[in-house]
């Protein structure tokens, strides 16, 4: 099924500082799209000219970072009236999840490490700092979004940028940004009203946690919150 859409700037997604080309970037932030949730199975990228502007990139960097990601399986060209690039099926995209988590098995762990701390912490200094504009945010994101991939992305990526924003710490801000980059989760092939259901439910304790400003269980629901995300790295 073709989507329309248009994707969240790259810096929402995270900034690794491993890639050394910007073939290597966009790759990355591509990659970093399709595990994300913005980019599903199924969907049919834009146009070559609208993906460039989009991620800030050069048609030639592009082209470079498209052919590697078809080499690895990660998306497949179509000819004829539906031509262009496709990400690949839910299948193939959780075998690549897999091969990239033990190609990464070596920093996984420090990797976990780092964004329980961070995420902890953002949550810990939000229920701390948050002022009345922060709140007033917190509480729009307890409306549940619409029962669709896209949507619930980012319902979720906005209600931790807004927790972020709420600890007023950009460089908290930036490492949250950063490992949200660099560590993926597995496609997620649940049928989008559990989904949706699912994850608004575990993130309204924290929401309101924070917006009270009690620090120990904001800290607590995060533990939590991050604890189950973990999971399918242990598995």
């Amino acid at each position: 099924m073709e989507n329309h859409w248009t994707i969240l700037p790259p810096g929402n997604i995270g900034i690794t500082t491993e890639p050394v080309t910007a073939s290597d970037k966009t790759e990355n932030v591509l990659r970093a799209l399709i595990f994300s949730g913005q980019l599903g199975p199924g969907d049919k990228l834009p146009s070559e000219r609208e993906l460039a502007i989009q991620l800030s990139t050069s048609r030639p960097t592009l082209r470079t970072a498209l052919r590697a990601l078809e080499a690895l399986g990660f998306i497949v060209v179509k000819i004829g009236s539906k031509g262009g690039f496709w990400i690949s099926d839910a299948e193939t995209i959780r075998k690549r999840w897999n091969d990239w988590m033990h190609a990464n098995q070596h920093q996984i762990e420090e990797m976990l490490d780092f964004r329980r701390w961070v995420e902890v912490e953002i949550a810990r200094r939000a229920a701390e700092r948050r002022t009345p504009e922060d709140i007033a945010v917190l509480e729009a994101c307890c409306e549940a979004p619409a029962p669709d991939r896209l949507s619930l992305v980012r319902w979720h990526m906005g209600v931790h940028d807004a927790i972020a924003e709420a600890a007023h710490n950009k460089y908290l801000e930036h490492a949250m940004a950063t490992i949200r980059g660099q560590l993926f989760a597995p496609v997620d092939t649940r049928p989008f009203d559990q989904r949706t259901a699912d994850v608004v439910a575990v993130h309204l304790p924290l929401i309101k946690a924070v917006c009270a400003g009690d620090q120990a269980e904001a800290a607590k629901v995060m533990t939590d919150l991050v604890e189950k995300a973990e999971a399918p790295f242990h598995a």
